[in-house]
């Protein structure tokens, strides 16, 4: 499924399309670690088709057939493509994959996402992004592979890699060691745009994943795995109290994760209706934080559910907050 972002760039404020490119001068040489970046949940989920995939749970596997529609409006974790969510200033995208066993799909990709059920095509959603790559040549996307379904010695891993390379090429940062490296200044240096973060122990890769990314399992990403609002934001408030190192990428999930009470008790609901109340507080919550997670009440990536413009505006701007006093 290749779905082009409706949301036109003469619509939107260029300070935000581009807005690495316009920070401060003074964050050029700071590690994508220190910045703060805003990004999604589940990037991929704003399509899902009625298929279950290798993650769902088996007790709903059973019945999905019968209740699959209330399983896609809980499934579902956003409402913009890849290219919209780039166009608001989307920098970050969590994603999960499977192996293709459709025959007439794997012909044009090997690799879908899903999240409960499957998604698009894991090809037509990275080109999506290459072609915002292409148009925004100061802007860096952090691509976050953290969960494998269905991978096999014949379509695994190394396959996975091979497409994000035939895709990206060298966009991909394969040059600096250490993520303390990645400054804008050093990306741009190199025309590098892609920090591919691999959620897989380097022992177990091929030589070949080796050579083009060096990144793997160097993502922080605590889940907060509540349904309650207010323990969401006690976690939250948890993880910034105390400084974090920036020799990794430390994101806060900004989200709940419904129970299946929570479902059960409103099956006619949905995990959007959900999230409006839970981002209102989580915009409130961010506005009196500071980027750089090294520091007491600092933050990295933050991700939610259905990001909007004025969410990613809010993380944005913790970029231009006095830098004297950091």
């Amino acid at each position: 499924m290749n779905c082009c972002g409706s949301v036109g760039e003469t619509t939107m404020d260029a300070t935000y399309v581009e807005w690495m490119k316009n920070l401060p001068i003074e964050l050029h040489n700071e590690a994508i670690t220190k910045l703060a970046i805003p990004g999604t949940h589940d990037s991929f989920a704003f399509y899902l088709s009625r298929h279950a995939g290798p993650d769902m749970d088996a007790n709903l596997r059973r019945l999905h057939v019968l209740i699959s529609p209330i399983i896609k409006n809980w499934s579902i974790t956003q409402n913009l493509t890849f290219a919209e969510q780039l166009q608001i200033g989307i920098r970050y995208f969590d994603l999960r994959v499977c192996r293709t066993t459709n025959e007439s799909q794997s012909k044009r990709s090997p690799f879908t996402f899903t999240h409960g059920l499957l998604g698009g095509l894991v090809r037509d959603g990275l080109e999506e992004i290459n072609a915002f790559l292409n148009q925004h040549s100061k802007e860096v996307v952090l691509l976050d592979f953290n969960h494998f379904y269905d991978f096999t010695d014949q379509c695994g891993h190394e396959q996975l890699i091979e497409l994000i390379d035939e895709i990206f090429g060298a966009k991909i940062c394969t040059t600096a060691e250490t993520i303390l490296e990645c400054t804008l200044n050093y990306l741009w240096d190199k025309q590098q745009q892609v920090i591919l973060l691999y959620e897989r122990n380097r022992d177990q890769c091929s030589a070949y994943m080796n050579r083009i990314g060096h990144f793997f399992q160097i993502c922080q990403s605590p889940w907060p795995n509540t349904p309650r609002a207010d323990d969401l934001f006690r976690f939250l408030d948890e993880k910034i109290s105390t400084t974090r190192s920036t020799l990794c990428v430390n994101v806060l999930q900004g989200q709940l994760t419904p129970d299946s009470a929570t479902i059960q008790n409103n099956p006619f609901s949905s995990l959007q209706s959900q999230a409006r109340e839970i981002n209102r507080r989580l915009i409130e919550w961010l506005a009196s934080r500071q980027r750089d997670p090294s520091l007491l009440d600092g933050v990295n990536v933050v991700i939610c559910d259905f990001a909007d413009r004025h969410f990613a505006e809010v993380v944005i701007k913790l970029n231009h907050k006095s830098l004297t006093s950091l």
